[in-house]
């Protein structure tokens, strides 16, 4: 029997490699190739994971290279230069870009008739995923950002302002996987119905949300999300390798949606195996309209400055 396989590039960081071992882990079996620049730190993943076959099933793991791209039903991508404690994730865009650069031109060479998606973890997120997209011959659906850690940390706040179990609460941000995120207030839920987020506790949420990077800076540790980044993932593969329709914010190309084309951004999506089935387009006020397109023009702009891949 075929298990899905999955590609990681960059399994040696702490996403990666959290990413593996939930999927190592996880109920669903998966064939997994492990990318690393750090070669000595993927081969002793791969020598701890052997460890865990007397526990269950034996995993299928194994050291990648950029050839495994093209049998791969998923390729992770979130390979990075070491983050700096205090920088905005735009900081780094250069960097990142030359780090994912030559995996980036790898996809590109990829069959037309490839039926996988690839998953940009690697941030901005939503400028590479952009950059990788218009250099490909797949279609939006293939091409996912990563952002819904921004809709979860909203979720805790939202629940903190209201006094609720974080569990119960249903809200998404959209726009930019950084500073130029969008929370859609308007569109909370509790327990499954709507619930009003007075103008004090909207203040409070978005002093929460935006005094994240500070808590964390003041650490100074080179971490933030791992764990809730490769938690996120690997249900987002989950969802993508059986077939399980599910609703998410994603940052991908629009087409129209939101009167936006050409530009990934961080937007509701339901997806299942086919990738992204339809772009929800949800009624938004003046102020998160204008916050949308700002966010866009913003991410088109990094793009355009990317240049040719």
């Amino acid at each position: 029997m075929r298990h899905p396989k999955v590609t990681i590039v960059g399994a040696a960081g702490g996403v990666g490699s959290s990413l593996a071992h939930l999927l190592i882990t996880a109920p669903d079996a998966y064939e997994i190739a492990l990318i690393g620049r750090d070669t000595r730190s993927v081969a002793c993943l791969l020598m701890d994971s052997e460890s865990l076959a007397p526990l269950g099933r034996p995993p299928v793991v194994g050291h990648g290279d950029t050839g495994d791209f093209h049998d791969s039903d998923i390729i992770v991508i979130t390979a990075s230069v070491p983050l700096t404690a205090w920088a905005p994730r735009a900081d780094s865009m250069s960097a990142n870009a030359e780090v994912v650069h030559p995996y980036f031109r790898e996809i590109t060479k990829v069959s037309a008739d490839w039926r996988g998606h690839v998953i940009v973890v690697t941030n901005p997120i939503d400028v590479l995923s952009g950059w990788l997209r218009r250099h490909t011959h797949f279609g939006r659906s293939r091409i996912l950002g990563y952002s819904w850690n921004d809709s979860l940390r909203l979720r805790v706040a939202v629940a903190r302002a209201l006094g609720e179990d974080a569990a119960d609460i249903t809200a998404w941000v959209i726009g930019e996987h950084g500073d130029a995120f969008v929370p859609l207030f308007g569109h909370v839920l509790s327990k499954g119905r709507h619930v009003r987020v007075s103008a004090r506790q909207r203040e409070s949420v978005l002093a929460e949300l935006r005094d994240f990077y500070t808590r964390w800076g003041r650490l100074g540790r080179a971490r933030t999300t791992v764990w809730t980044t490769a938690s996120g993932v690997a249900r987002m593969i989950h969802d993508l390798t059986h077939g399980r329709s599910a609703d998410w914010t994603a940052s991908v190309a629009l087409n129209g949606e939101y009167g936006l084309s050409d530009v990934n951004v961080g937007v509701p999506v339901t997806m299942d195996a086919r990738g992204v089935l339809r772009v929800v387009e949800w009624g938004l006020d003046e102020a998160e309209h204008t916050a949308l397109h700002q966010a866009a023009s913003l991410v088109r702009q990094r793009v355009d400055g990317l240049g040719a891949l």
